[in-house]
């Protein structure tokens, strides 16, 4: 303290307001730049009204997101996208579009690695977003994301809108392919037709596409096209007559909800993952030795195709995760024995109940097919608990002496819960851990999830109860976690 005291005596002035001076204006750009990109766009712009020296440092910035969020900030009022012919719609577009042009034009950077837009867009809007996209993408953009909402796919397919009344993605503005850096696609409610001999995807790596009008010839160019694809993710696309996925370099496949894929042919000797949700009978061929990770929604499979789509993943020998989003009337139609999955080590289950009381013994069917299974999760939906509660039956059936860890999600309380997972309790010969929460957590696909709230009843009595039944039948050295 007092050698600051004396070294402050012989500072002059100047010296003492230089050290008042805000370090922060000191570091280097590239540091700034890092510390601009996490800013909102309506708080970038203000940047420059810092100091001469942060006048020009947002054109560092080499990331543009452009949501409703990031411009008004997240306590605005958000228009009524039902109607486009709403007052407060139209001035909430016009103002977006407005702040939109403005940053774009006093924008002085000259690289721009990443360009995202969610915008509000109705049909006949297409001028604005032509003309961003038009103004940056000859700045070295290597991922673009274009996000369209306020009226879905669904509706506009409903109402007859294809062709030129719904928007169309503006591949023509891409610049030529020998200097396209672009490695990151994600369309979300457009139409995309390129003509025929279109390669300016080509250096593309991931390619995302949800609620998609795409044109066949795209599709059937696509892979030969991008050889360095690794990740497609189509969902509810529209007009896919026929896929055909043949590739070295994929390994992310999501196919989820696509208008009549007849038929899907996939050979890809590098593919790890796939998530599947149709007509699994729709998919002919399907070579892919390299296979770690899948999941099926089975609300959309057909009751008849279970056991074969079932049966057809005990023929990967590499597959270590099944993720199965299950239907109950489909349950009541599994066989009593299942093709083993030898080489299983985490399988994820995600089931919504009926109203009703439901068994939960078919997962023994899972269990038993899955004898090196090491990880079981189990999520829960749709269920209540019930005020008159059956005893739990004594189940006789397979020991599981490789199954470490099981959580239950969505748990209740309920007589039907209680018997599985004491069940399990007696019989997984290695078991290290029992998780038990009542919230859950729904895994929809494509990175998509949806969240069950638990009711309040369960914390205020029956998280003690469950507790006390089941640390009864707990052996030794398990660790029982009840959330």
């Amino acid at each position: 303290m007092i050698g600051n005291l004396v070294y402050h005596s012989f500072m002059n002035s100047d010296q003492v307001e230089a050290r008042k001076e805000d370090r922060i204006s000191q570091l280097p750009d590239r540091i700034l730049s890092i510390i601009l990109s996490k800013l909102p766009m309506k708080d970038l712009v203000k940047t420059s009204a810092l100091s001469n020296r942060w006048k020009h440092l947002w054109a560092l910035r080499t990331n543009l997101n452009f949501d409703v969020d990031g411009i008004f900030g997240t306590n605005h009022d958000r228009p009524d996208c039902s109607s486009k012919h709403s007052k407060h719609y139209k001035e909430f577009k016009l103002e977006f579009a407005r702040c939109v042009d403005g940053f774009l034009q006093n924008f002085q950077g000259t690289k721009i690695i990443s360009f995202k837009l969610h915008f509000l867009k109705h049909l006949g809007d297409t001028s604005n977003i032509n003309r961003w996209i038009s103004s940056v993408i000859g700045l070295g953009i290597e991922e673009l994301e274009l996000i369209l909402s306020g009226m879905t796919l669904f509706s506009c397919y409903h109402h007859g809108l294809l062709g030129d009344e719904y928007y169309r993605f503006p591949y023509w503005l891409l610049p030529h392919p020998s200097d396209s850096r672009l490695k990151h696609v994600h369309l979300r409610t457009c139409v995309l037709k390129p003509l025929a001999g279109f390669i300016g995807f080509n250096k593309l790596i991931t390619l995302q596409l949800h609620d998609v009008f795409l044109g066949e010839e795209f599709l059937a160019s696509l892979f030969s096209n991008c050889l360095l694809l690794q990740g497609l993710m189509l969902i509810r696309c529209k007009h896919m007559s026929l896929l055909k996925v043949f590739s070295t370099s994929l390994q992310n496949l999501v196919l989820l909800d696509c208008s009549n894929p007849s038929p899907v042919k996939v050979i890809a000797v590098n593919l790890t993952d796939f998530e599947y949700s149709g007509d699994i009978m729709k998919i002919t061929v399907f070579v892919a030795p390299c296979l770690v990770k899948i999941y099926f929604n089975f609300n959309s499979i057909h009751v008849i195709d279970m056991p074969y789509a079932l049966s057809h993943c005990a023929t990967f020998p590499t597959l270590q995760t099944l993720i199965l989003h299950l239907d109950p009337w489909k349950e009541k139609r599994l066989p009593q024995s299942m093709d083993s999955l030898r080489n299983l080590k985490q399988l994820e289950l995600f089931y919504i109940r009926a109203i009703k009381e439901e068994d939960l013994l078919w997962v023994l069917t899972y269990l038993n097919a899955c004898s090196f299974l090491e990880k079981l999760d189990i999520t829960l939906s749709g269920e209540e608990f019930h005020k008159n509660q059956r005893e739990m039956r004594n189940i006789c059936g397979c020991t599981y002496s490789r199954l470490q860890k099981v959580r239950m999600n969505g748990f209740n309380g309920n007589w039907f819960e209680m018997e599985l997972i004491t069940h399990v309790l007696k019989s997984a010969t290695s078991l290290d851990q029992v998780v038990i929460s009542p919230l859950a957590l729904f895994y929809l696909g494509g990175g998509e999830w949806s969240r069950f709230t638990p009711d309040e009843s369960w914390h205020e009595s029956r998280q003690d109860v469950v507790r006390k039944s089941l640390q009864k039948n707990t052996p030794a050295g398990v660790h029982l976690v009840v959330l």
